[in-house]
């Protein structure tokens, strides 16, 4: 259990600022539909001081990947400046959160031969390499490896294995992995942008780092980051990420259908979603009739008219169909959901604003749904709460240090942030 002290949401404050970044980091969400940017600086209590953001329309991606580098350079370039105008500052190094290459997650159980001698971090150094060396295969990049228990010859998990003496330590730990390709290519584009990566971060990880309370952690909750193009999600439990996985549809999916349905443009769609969209039937909805433009060469093109109901009835058809995919990827995974089950669910993300949607997944998944607001990065104009942002300040937090783990990427393509292994030494003194 974790001996930090707690803030009014019941997330954990940082002790001390030892070990933990406190230059400015810079965060890249790269998604279907937008690409934002956010720079902060860490503040000595809690939470990050924004310096500058930006936000630009994602041309040349679709689910985080590049399928036009001419134009993912452009966008990319085009968010980058904005937040350094802002900020005064140019940027060299940037951490991504993204969906790129379908992040995925499993679980590794390794152990270590210690023939009676001391357990020390180099250990348990060893044991999470391994961990990822056994869950990476040849075209994937390795994410994040969090360790999850740890145990001396077979016994109960241990509140702090160093110092003991053993014949076997044992590990059990959740890894992330993604497609190597998109990630190289997504890399490629912003060294063309004159950036480095330094850490790439999984959106739903994120995003489940920035909301979820102490407890929330401790209990279990599953963590629903409903994006533009693809709908992840992560389940903690135990204060430890358990599982991670997403799905191909989202945001886009539901105004696209709209459009057909509609016989509208993409753009009115997009507009009628955003002001009159819904998953619950209220009953103001019956008499409410909402015009709008229907498809026409014609100059003058011709109106339409379509009473709220049937727009809560297609955009509540989509949703329910991606909700339903999640919980066919939960029964996948459900030897790890049986151990933890999960006890809340917090809906994340742009698509995650729709109205009654806490309703519609307490009514799926048989739990209490909460949207869940971020209140880490602080700014000129109040905190960054909408859930849109969710995933980025999350990634704030993972790339300064601040994750109750550990994460880092390709030592040979994406060099690890420096204090891994202090971070380590904390984790160990916080979860065990």
């Amino acid at each position: 259990m974790s001996t930090r002290t707690l803030d009014r949401a019941g997330r954990g404050v940082r002790p001390a600022l030892d070990g933990l970044r406190t230059t400015p980091v810079t965060v890249l969400d790269i998604g279907t539909t937008k690409i934002s940017c956010f720079i902060a600086r860490p503040r000595p209590s809690q939470g990050f001081a924004l310096l500058g953001r930006g936000y630009q329309a994602a041309e040349g991606f679709k689910g985080g990947e590049v399928i036009d580098v001419d134009a993912a350079e452009t966008s990319l370039a085009a968010a980058l400046h904005e937040a350094e105008e802002q900020a005064g500052d140019p940027v060299r190094e940037v951490v991504i959160v993204t969906n790129a290459g379908r992040p995925v997650s499993r679980q590794v159980r390794v152990t270590h031969e210690l023939g009676g001698a001391t357990v020390r971090d180099e250990q348990l150094r060893a044991l999470l390499v391994e961990a990822r060396a056994a869950a990476a295969g040849a075209e994937q990049e390795v994410l994040h490896t969090v360790p999850v228990a740890v145990s001396l010859d077979g016994g109960r998990p241990l509140k702090d294995p160093r110092g003991a003496r053993g014949e076997r330590l044992e590990m059990l730990a959740t890894v992330v992995c993604a497609g190597r390709q998109p990630i190289r290519d997504l890399v490629a584009c912003l060294e063309r942008c004159h950036v480095r990566v330094t850490e790439i971060v999984a959106a739903p990880y994120a995003a489940g780092i920035a909301c979820l309370t102490e407890d929330e952690m401790e209990r279990g909750c599953l963590v629903l980051d409903l994006g533009g193009g693809i709908s992840g999600f992560a389940h903690f439990a135990d204060g430890r990420l358990l599982c991670l996985d997403q799905v191909p549809y989202g945001g886009i999916h539901v105004t696209n259908d709209l459009a057909y349905g509609l016989s509208t443009g993409r753009a009115h769609a997009e507009r009628l979603k955003t002001l009159h969209g819904g998953v619950v039937r209220r009953a103001c909805d019956a008499d409410a009739r909402i015009t709008f433009p229907l498809l026409g060469e014609r100059p003058e093109t011709p109106t339409g008219e379509v009473a709220r109901a049937r727009i809560t009835h297609i955009v509540r058809a989509r949703v329910e169909e991606i909700l339903d995919f999640v919980q066919d990827k939960i029964r996948a995974n459900w030897e790890v959901f049986e151990r933890r089950p999960p006890r809340s669910v917090v809906l994340t993300g742009g698509a995650s604003q729709l109205d009654g949607l806490e309703e519609l997944a307490e009514e799926i998944f048989g739990i209490p749904a909460r949207r869940g607001r971020p209140d880490l990065v602080h700014g000129r104009h109040g905190t960054e709460t909408e859930p849109c942002c969710a995933a980025t300040c999350g990634a704030l937090s993972l790339a300064s240090g601040d994750d109750d783990g550990l994460s880092w990427g390709d030592g040979r393509e994406m060099p690890v942030l420096a204090g891994w292994l202090a971070r380590l030494a904390r984790w160990v003194e916080q979860n065990f």
